[in-house]
């Protein structure tokens, strides 16, 4: 998925981000396909398990500088796959070795700097599990993080609170409901006092993120109206053009049961006439033709489109291109069939300001937002299998 934030950046949260984070280095969060995270979590590998045995990724005994030598090389591997399954194994299994190697040095008679570094390893990789949804490393990083705040180092218990926010949003089914609130008012706190530090903002969308999908899309719906209630009062006209999004997030997470309405203008220069599309089961597709994880979910669209579109299936697709020549190209070369939106006048060069993607406040693509018969949203996330067993089930097999 390819993700769009207050500040104009791009990242790709699927499988390839995990294994590139693998490869490269422990970071916060890189969220990927759901379908590959239950996969992984039938696997050996995804769980916690005794010391790797496996030479490729076991952590040899030995100085701080010869762990970190082989985490080095582990993560400079660039192994060839077979399939996504083992990529997704390599992925988790080295993060695996990244928390084994900072345990190890963590045990040794070190000094503070290398003590702190073998903290931001272990946290780090066990971050990244968690908030992929592996095993049940939520809990494993909790207990890790209240461990090392307490170090007598300082050095250690500044990673130890640098991580202690995005570890508790991981861990967010834990909390009771007024600790959940409690928790909001901290990280909005935290977003004012930082004057929209772009990290706090991350933390602030992360958890209303993780709220909606702990099943408390109105305390996410909340969140979000809070902070662009934020964002609008702010001095910085920036900060206060980012509310639209952050009011848009809010609408968006409470979708789910409710009716949605698009407009806006085809490719044809005609409007869309939404109504046209009532008593259909409709796949709202936000995309770009220069989104990789877009182009890879492309192909089950379409079979889904075969397969459905007698039975009532339609797809209106919103592209966020920045010009319109590559996408008239695209759709010509893929026979692209259903209707597309976009604006030249406003998205030309900011592809991002497609009025409905502001609307619903989408700020990672592809979005997928399927609606039933009646023009109710029945999946945020109607992607691989998820949408074919939305259509069987409103559809028919």
């Amino acid at each position: 998925m390819t993700d769009h934030s207050s500040a104009p950046r791009s990242s790709h949260r699927f499988l390839a981000g995990l294994v590139s984070a693998a490869l490269l280095a422990p970071v916060v969060s890189i969220p990927f396909l759901q379908s590959s995270v239950s996969r992984a979590q039938e696997t050996p590998e995804s769980r916690p398990t005794a010391e790797e045995t496996d030479p490729d990724y076991a952590v040899p005994d030995g100085t701080p500088e010869e762990i970190m030598e082989f985490v080095e090389g582990l993560r400079t591997r660039k192994p060839k796959f077979g399939n996504q399954r083992e990529a997704l194994d390599h992925a988790v299994r080295t993060q695996r070795s990244f928390i084994s190697a900072g345990d190890k040095i963590l045990k040794q008679e070190i000094d503070p700097k290398t003590a702190a570094k073998a903290a931001q390893l272990k946290l780090g990789a066990l971050t990244l599990l968690a908030s992929n949804g592996i095993g049940d490393t939520a809990t494993e990083a909790m207990v890790a993080v209240n461990q090392l705040k307490t170090d007598e180092r300082p050095e250690v218990v500044k990673v130890a609170n640098q991580f202690w926010t995005p570890i508790r949003i991981n861990h967010l089914g834990a909390l009771s409901d007024a600790d959940r609130k409690r928790f909001a008012e901290e990280i909005l706190k935290s977003v004012v006092d930082s004057k929209f530090a772009r990290e706090t903002i991350g933390m602030a969308t992360q958890l209303g993120t993780k709220l909606a999908s702990k099943g408390h899309a109105e305390e996410a719906g909340v969140l979000y109206d809070q902070l662009a209630k934020l964002a609008s009062e702010a001095e910085d006209p920036k900060v206060q053009e980012a509310a639209k999004r952050f009011a848009g997030q809010g609408r968006r997470v409470r979708l789910p049961g409710q009716f949605m309405a698009i407009e806006g203008k085809q490719l044809n220069g005609e409007a869309l006439d939404w109504s046209a599309y009532r008593g259909k089961v409709v796949l709202v597709d936000f995309w770009a033709t220069w989104c990789g994880p877009c182009i890879a979910e492309l192909p089950n669209v379409k079979a889904n489109y075969e397969k459905f579109h007698d039975k009532g299936f339609e797809v209106v697709g919103i592209s966020l291109d920045r010009s319109r020549e590559p996408l008239d190209k695209f759709i010509e070369n893929e026979e692209i069939p259903w209707s597309q939106l976009y604006d030249e006048e406003v998205q030309k060069d900011k592809g991002w300001n497609h009025p409905m993607a502001e609307y619903f406040g989408i700020n990672a693509i592809p979005a997928a937002i399927l609606v039933d018969k009646k023009g109710n949203v029945v999946s945020l996330n109607a992607r691989g299998p998820e949408l074919t067993k939305q259509l069987e089930k409103l559809l028919g097999e």
